[in-house]
């Protein structure tokens, strides 16, 4: 009677909204370099408002004065000096201690990336007997794009690696759309499957704003990412060179990354030359709210957390069909889809818009880009992960009492 007394309130405790929680994020590279890492770091932010503990394992932070980065060694694989400069992206090594002394006395362990250090951590995790949950934020195309390997061989083989590293060693497992759910399900996983988005910060809004003076009167087309093999911007530049329209089209391809000079030879060859380059997040919002398309190529996604971000701020999306891209998705019809690495096809699309381009700054356009972002808020995905943990916490201290 009293056992039962005793977890009956232990739960009810864990249910409660005033619960504080100790967690831990192991990932490599915790800044702005990539997508789980933009969505990472947007996480840690809000569960740190509401109250809980949380501490970062990587081998690169933003800020490296965070009382609460436990900092491990860093290697960088293939083009070393030229890749870490920049997309600022570490792999973590497994250092035992560090691990330890982040894990201690914690209550979970979220992992973000099937690298080595993920490995470490788990280990680690297990023999302190914490609970860990795995996340799903990269994909084999994301390192084969840039060794030029597409053969699904090698693809195999990298998920293979993935699922040994981290996937087959964690119980439940985070993706961020139904797409990386059902890819992830394709892989014979036995671990509990759970889609929660990446979710879009509130910022991300409609808002009235000065175009910038150098637009002039010309159709914006814009595309926001890391300027990375896989996302495929070549094609955008050589859309609208075969579009009919070119010589009235400013395209902004706003990243960083190891192709920003290739992209900016080959957007010499446009009439308007092209902006191609970082921009400040302030800089970012604006132009979501300034340009007439956005334009997602991308050959691999899992989520594409730019094209919600798009949507939320009212800017209909143009986006590649890729069967390896999540991105599709948020296409709000079939005249904004076109066929995957197709410049004609993108031309055409593109040339369709322009004609018409009173319908993508329409009320109803809008508000379908509104509705289907809606969706997609960060609070609702910081809310799912608090009941996840929550969750995971319930079940180990009920095997606990009952053991």
């Amino acid at each position: 009677m009293v056992r039962r007394l005793l977890i009956r309130l232990i739960l009810l405790y864990l249910k409660s909204p005033v619960f504080r929680m100790k967690i831990v994020f192991i990932i490599d590279t915790y800044n702005d370099s990539s997508g789980g890492g933009i969505a990472t770091k947007r996480l840690v932010t809000e569960l740190r408002k509401r109250g809980h503990e949380v501490r970062i394992v990587a081998a690169v932070h933003e800020n490296e004065n965070d009382p609460d980065f436990y900092k491990v060694d860093g290697l960088v694989l293939y083009s070393s000096l030229n890749t870490r400069t920049a997309t600022k992206f570490c792999f973590g090594k497994k250092q035992k201690e560090v691990i330890s002394r982040a894990l201690t006395g914690v209550d979970i362990v979220q992992i973000q990336y099937p690298f080595v250090l993920g490995m470490g951590a788990v280990k680690m995790a297990k023999k302190l007997k914490i609970p860990c949950v795995g996340a799903l934020h990269v994909q084999p195309q994301n390192i084969l794009e840039v060794l030029n390997l597409r053969h699904p061989l090698f693809q195999n083989l990298v998920w293979q690696i993935f699922n040994y590293l981290l996937f087959k060693r964690v119980k439940t497992i985070v993706t961020p759309s139904k797409f990386a759910t059902k890819l992830m399900s394709s892989r014979g996983l036995k671990a509990n499957l759970l889609t929660i988005s990446n979710g879009v910060p509130k910022e991300y809004a409609s808002r009235t704003v000065e175009k910038p003076s150098w637009f002039g009167n010309h159709f914006v087309i814009l595309s926001i990412g890391r300027l990375a093999k896989e996302k495929r911007h070549e094609i955008i530049i050589e859309g609208v060179k075969r579009s009919k329209y070119s010589n009235d089209i400013q395209v902004i391809i706003a990243g960083r990354g190891v192709r920003d000079n290739y992209l900016r030879e080959l957007g010499r060859n446009l009439p308007i030359e092209p902006f191609i380059g970082f921009v400040s997040h302030d800089e970012k919002l604006r132009l979501l709210n300034s340009a007439d398309l956005y334009v997602h190529s991308s050959v691999a996604e899992l989520e594409s957390l730019s094209s919600v971000e798009a949507l939320a701020s009212g800017l209909p999306c143009l986006i590649s069909n890729s069967e390896a891209s999540a991105a599709s998705q948020f296409s709000l019809d079939s005249r904004l889809l076109f066929k995957a690495e197709d410049a004609d096809d993108l031309a055409a699309k593109i040339n369709y818009w322009y004609e018409n381009r009173d319908e993508l700054t329409s009320t109803e356009m809008k508000n379908k880009a509104f509705h289907m972002a809606g969706d997609y808020a960060l609070e609702a995905s910081v809310d799912k992960y608090e009941s996840l943990y929550k969750e995971v916490l319930e079940k180990k201290r009920s095997l606990r009492f009952s053991t």
